[in-house]
């Protein structure tokens, strides 16, 4: 046998090996398969126990973006929010929960109209609070806060607390102006415009012509506060949630 039939029957025999080796390595893999799906299976329903613990009426995906966030995106702001509590009075987990809200806790979140920032201030609004520099987080954050505090003093303080802070959370979003439109147009309508329950039917009105013509502020998405702050108390309730897991030295998994 000359040199090139030995060189050409030992590449076979490599090739028949390599064959061989490359059945047995899937065969290994589709066993490993095998054994994986029960245990995937198992900590998907896990998951989704742990997401209807949250008892939330956030979609099942948004929970779990949130949650995500929580772990990613908060530390780098929460001494910031604490630092807003203590400045305000207005609980951190509100604060982040709104900020949450406006910005998805993104530093350099900018929108269509110009808010920007992770409490999405508006130029003017910044102006007034001193506020230079909007994409700053812990002048947005402060600024965000303070503003939430002077809106909420602008209310009567007659109103029940809760409430009061719910109204300001809307006039942050739509406007203390429309929101006082809305409380008008609540006592027209026999609605208690002290209670958040009864003015988030009515905030919805000042879209339709027949009930804003005759408001001072006229026109307004009165849709939208009735959202936003539907969506707030959504993140707070799981951002407490997952503190207090902290405090007992669980971890909320996503």
């Amino acid at each position: 046998m000359n040199f090139i039939e030995k060189l050409g029957k030992a590449l076979n025999t490599m090739k028949y090996l390599v064959q061989q080796l490359v059945v047995v390595l899937l065969l290994i893999g589709g066993v490993l398969l095998l054994l994986e799906i029960p245990h995937y299976e198992g900590n998907a329903l896990s998951h989704k126990d742990r997401v209807a613990k949250l008892r939330s009426q956030l979609p099942t995906y948004e929970i779990q973006t949130f949650l995500n966030h929580i772990t990613t995106r908060l530390p780098h702001y929460r001494d910031e929010f604490q630092q807003a509590e203590e400045q305000t009075g207005i609980p951190w987990v509100l604060l982040a929960s709104m900020s949450y809200q406006e910005s998805k806790w993104n530093r350099r979140a900018v929108s269509p109209t110009g808010v920007r920032g992770l409490m999405m201030l508006t130029r003017s609004t910044a102006a007034d609070l001193g506020i230079e520099n909007r994409l700053d987080p812990k002048k947005s954050i402060s600024g965000g806060a303070r503003y939430l505090s002077h809106l909420f003093e602008r209310l009567p303080d007659t109103i029940q607390r809760s409430d009061r802070m719910l109204l300001a959370l809307a006039s942050y979003n739509v406007g203390i102006g429309h929101v006082r439109d809305a409380q008008l147009l609540g006592q027209r309508l026999g609605k208690d415009p002290n209670l958040w329950d009864d003015m988030k039917e009515v905030l919805p009105l000042l879209a339709k012509k027949k009930y804003y013509q005759d408001l001072p502020h006229r026109y307004a998405r009165g849709w939208e506060p009735v959202q936003y702050v539907k969506r707030i108390r959504e993140y707070r309730k799981i951002l407490n949630q997952v503190i207090k897991q902290e405090t007992k030295g669980q971890q909320v998994e996503i």
